[in-house]
């Protein structure tokens, strides 16, 4: 039977005042883990189908997609029991029987379908126009309770991978007692704005009741507070742990490490249709004045990185471009300046052009550790080429707003490159022309025709080709400039279970994850 949260909270309150008036009675107990982690809630209630909320959600276990992703990266069958592609635009969705949602309610088809039409309603809190346009849905069709079609405007190959991407969530609408209701083993409590996001089991769980009776993920985005709130115990994990602290830690000092190979790349995104930076040799000249390698040791700590050659990691084996280079090379980089006229005629230490000063404008976002001496670094690196830099610290969305103002140059950012499993995510949503997250204004309508190439071939062998020639002129083009690929470290207090940091780190909490008494 589901008992709301005000009718619990009562029955709680009974217990306890039983307990106080019995001598005799023992106090119930109940495991809470707490997990620290660099980002937050954007709102009170975050609907996991708009903007990236889905990413906290799934995390903590409240919603999920149809398909998921498992550790080597391959779908696996989540609230969907079977897919099959009928054609090359029409997939076939054959739902778990038996799940149900956080209301008590049994999901059904139709239920599905609901949840995926509001992604198109303006003004609802699941709009979400960029997984829409991933999607590319011309119509789904209810063919019985547990069974859909989904039909796509044109052919999909990344169709199925899509629907992995954690703001694919089936949701119900909520209400005053359950404001979000998802499907996954933890219900969602509350949330405070970028503070906390607070959760409890769900024990009508399809996959089985949970073994934490709640589970909390606190905001704190700087890392060494966080590894702070650890050491006092106010925290049980950190998720993100801050790579120089990992590097120190001792094998037989007390506690878990964590760490695995993840696909999320650091990486620049100038402003190139306007400003210094939509000179291409400036572009070409700024990443060849860049050492990665150094960049590597000294942001990461030596911990867990690896320099980007391209966009993809190594760990992408399928995908990566393996014959690409990003290489260091001031010299060249000096010559292609020179070449260009982007000279110092001054004397001044700082090259020009158009007659004035090079100095450009860097901004990053706090959150993960290793933004900030990147930043720092990349400044030094610029001025041995004859290019000035100003840095700061903003916040995501309001940088992305600068960059796209012309207040800054170049924004330093951490993405994951395929938390969907497939090659065709980070390019439609950063490159593309006219894409979401296309800040800067690149268009390049060769790659364009790529990418939808991409996304009508079906056969892998038949894509890699495709996906290969777009690396390479994002290396040609630097619409973005890649700088290094990342693992994941996390540190636990040494009694945390069934904790693992997935490759896409898009998941994290499972009915397995247990505090040990």
């Amino acid at each position: 039977m589901f008992v709301s949260t005000i009718s619990k909270l009562s029955l709680i309150g009974a217990l306890s005042t039983l307990a106080v008036a019995s001598a005799t009675a023992e106090p119930q107990t109940s495991k809470e883990l707490v997990i620290a982690a660099p980002f937050g809630p954007k709102s009170s209630v975050p609907d996991p189908r708009a903007r990236q909320n889905g990413w906290l959600s799934n995390r903590a276990g409240v919603s999920e997609t149809l398909i998921g992703l498992g550790y080597d990266m391959s779908m696996q069958p989540r609230l969907a029991q079977s897919f099959e592609n009928l054609s090359p635009t029409e997939w076939q969705i054959t739902l778990r029987q038996g799940v149900k949602f956080h209301d008590g309610s049994v999901m059904t088809a139709e239920d599905v379908k609901a949840s995926f039409a509001k992604l198109d309603l303006e003004g609802h809190p699941a709009h979400n126009p960029r997984l829409s346009k991933l999607l590319g849905l011309k119509a789904i069709k209810v063919v019985d309770a547990h069974t859909l079609i989904f039909e796509t405007e044109t052919p999909n190959s990344a169709f199925l991978w899509s629907l992995t991407e954690p703001s694919a969530a089936v949701m119900k609408d909520g209400y005053a007692d359950h404001p979000l209701i998802g499907t996954g083993p933890f219900v969602f409590e509350k949330a405070v704005t970028e503070k906390t996001y607070v959760t409890r089991g769900f024990e009508a769980y399809w996959g089985g009741a949970p073994k934490l009776d709640r589970l909390v993920i606190d905001a704190i985005p700087d890392g060494a507070v966080a590894a702070l709130a650890l050491k006092s115990g106010d925290v049980h994990l950190v998720s993100n742990y801050p790579e120089a602290d990992f590097a120190k830690l001792e094998e037989d000092q007390a506690g878990q490490r964590f760490e695995a190979a993840t696909t999320r790349l650091f990486f620049y995104q100038p402003r190139v249709n306007g400003g210094p930076l939509a000179n291409d040799s400036l572009r070409q000249a700024v990443s060849l004045g860049l050492d990665r390698e150094t960049i590597v040791a000294a942001a990461l700590a030596g911990v867990g990185g690896d320099v980007a050659n391209a966009l993809f990691p190594a760990n992408m084996t399928s995908w990566v471009n393996a014959d690409l280079t990003l290489p260091y090379d001031p010299a060249q980089a000096q010559a292609i300046l020179a070449d260009a006229g982007i000279v110092d005629s001054d004397g001044n230490g700082i090259r020009e052009l158009g007659g004035t000063d090079v100095v450009l404008k860097l901004r990053t976002y706090e959150g993960r550790a290793a933004l900030r001496p990147t930043l720092e670094i990349t400044q030094a690196m610029l001025q041995q080429i004859g290019i000035g830099a100003e840095i700061s610290i903003g916040e995501f969305g309001a940088n992305n707003d600068a960059l796209a103002a012309g207040e800054i140059d170049m924004h330093l950012q951490a993405w994951g490159t395929a938390p969907q499993g497939d090659p065709d995510y980070f390019p439609s949503t950063l490159v593309a022309t006219g894409a979401s997250y296309n800040i800067a204004g690149y268009s390049n309508p060769t790659l364009d025709a790529l990418l939808d190439e991409g996304r009508a071939l079906f056969k892998t062998e038949a894509r890699q080709p495709i996906y290969a020639r777009v690396q390479e002129i994002v290396n040609q083009d630097l619409p973005i400039i890649p700088l290094f690929h990342k693992t994941q470290v996390s540190v636990g207090n040494g009694k945390v279970l069934g904790y693992q940091i997935h490759p896409a780190e898009t998941y994290l909490a499972s009915p397995e994850l247990d505090l040990a008494e």
